[in-house]
């Protein structure tokens, strides 16, 4: 149906609502073509959100693997450093244990070797020990002077 110029509906003659319709018709069969495209570009959008959504939960997933692994190996380094310093403690320990001994050992021997020391410098200095010990050794060949030599003939 039509308008007029009144404004009122007046029925329209046959021949002038098939063109109308036509374009309507056109018109609708472009809306429609639009609409497919529409939901053809919905269904992509749609697909490639899903696949963007599947891929950054995999990337969450490999992200939560990666991160216990790295913490996996941080506590196993902590574990290792742990041994090596109680291992390292111990061998210092005794390393110190040693070397207290040592000097436990160095001062004995050299409160030792002072008393040897006091005693044989007080029996040697005595003129009398001297002559009584190292008289028996010959420490240069006992040489004859020309003078008390006698002849062998």
């Amino acid at each position: 149906m039509g308008m007029t110029q009144s404004g009122v509906d007046a029925p329209a003659p046959e021949d002038d609502l098939r063109p109308i319709v036509a374009g309507h018709t056109h018109e609708i069969k472009l809306i429609h073509g639009r609409l497919v495209g529409l939901e053809n570009g919905y269904s992509t959008l749609s697909r490639e959100v899903a696949a963007s959504r599947a891929e950054a939960q995999e990337w969450r997933r490999n992200s939560i693997l990666r991160d216990q692994s790295f913490q996996g190996s941080i506590d196993s380094l902590t574990r290792e450093l742990s041994v090596q310093n109680g291992v390292q403690q111990e061998r210092n320990r005794q390393s110190g244990e040693k070397t207290e001994a040592l000097k436990r050992v160095s001062i004995l021997l050299g409160m030792i070797c002072a008393v040897l020391t006091l005693i044989s410098t007080t029996l040697f200095s005595s003129q009398t020990f001297d002559t009584a010990f190292w008289g028996h050794f010959r420490t240069r060949p006992h040489v004859e002077a020309q003078i008390n030599a006698t002849p062998n003939h």
